[in-house]
């Protein structure tokens, strides 16, 4: 099955509509809410399509800790689980959280691009 969902959680809207707008035109099919808590029946519903799950640290509801965990124990491991956020440890965050992947508000397209799909082809 090919994995092409991405899941955005992230309780600002405009900043999950620019995410999805990036990720759609790059083929991705996207889910967004606004709380960890929405997103695990999702998680558990599209499991076997699931690509990555873009989850922000600061959101109301589960903590940051409790938000990573329950992800993680849902997701195939294979999936890619990236923190987002606009802290200025976010990588120290990220690793207290045992997420290996993160990206620090503001970020630019490529950075999205290497944390949701990998390292794209050098330009020939």
């Amino acid at each position: 099955m090919v994995r092409n969902l991405v899941l955005v959680i992230d309780d600002d809207p405009d900043f999950r509509e620019l995410v999805v707008l990036s990720l759609t035109e790059w083929g991705l099919q996207c889910l967004q809410v606004s709380a960890c808590a929405d997103a695990l029946p999702l998680l558990e519903r599209e499991r076997d399509g699931l690509r990555a799950v873009l989850c922000d640290y600061f959101m109301p509801g589960l903590s940051p800790k409790d938000c990573a965990k329950a992800i993680r124990a849902r997701v195939d491991p294979a999936v890619r689980v990236v923190l987002v956020s606009a802290a200025v440890d976010v990588s120290e965050r990220a690793a207290e959280l045992g997420l290996a992947r993160f990206l620090a508000k503001p970020f630019d397209l490529d950075q999205l691009y290497d944390a949701v799909l990998g390292s794209r082809e050098p330009s020939a």
